[in-house]
């Protein structure tokens, strides 16, 4: 899975802090979504569309404090340190295009951090095995200018 992209929500939330003295909490976890059409960065402008939670066998999976390794190389490069594993498909999901991460599992604020494209998309039929993101697949790294 190629590097992830932060979101426009996240980028406004760390200049705010940084830059106006704003307040922001990071999220206690963060909530790996899959996706069948990827939303743009503001989520407005392409909202994308999301697994179908509803009687799939779908739901984004929490990545807790020390689920990630980093920062490594010059990109300072963090990587997901165990399997994602989301649950087994008891309907299809459609083809699977790429990943978001949330600061929530679709409730409450529900907020996109990042979003990363697949390199090949997976299509995710009901029957199949519970589909995982390998450790070390996942990363998030810093833009290089």
């Amino acid at each position: 899975m190629p590097s992830a992209t932060t979101s426009d929500y996240l980028y406004n939330q760390q200049m705010a802090y940084l830059l106006s003295n704003t307040a922001w909490t990071a999220p206690a976890a963060i909530w790996v979504a899959l996706f069948t059409a990827l939303p743009s960065l503001d989520e407005t402008t392409t909202p994308g569309q999301e697994v179908n939670t509803s009687g799939t066998g779908y739901g984004r999976v929490s990545i807790g404090a020390g689920g990630w390794s980093g920062p490594s190389g010059v990109n300072l490069e963090y990587n997901n340190t165990g399997d994602i594993q989301f649950g087994t498909p008891t309907a299809n999901w459609g083809t699977i295009v790429g990943a978001g991460l949330y600061d929530s599992d679709a409730g409450g604020t529900n907020n996109l951090l990042f979003v990363a494209s697949l390199t090949t998309s997976k299509v995710v039929n009901n029957g199949d095995g519970a589909p995982k993101i390998l450790a070390g697949q996942l990363r998030i790294t810093r833009a290089t200018c």
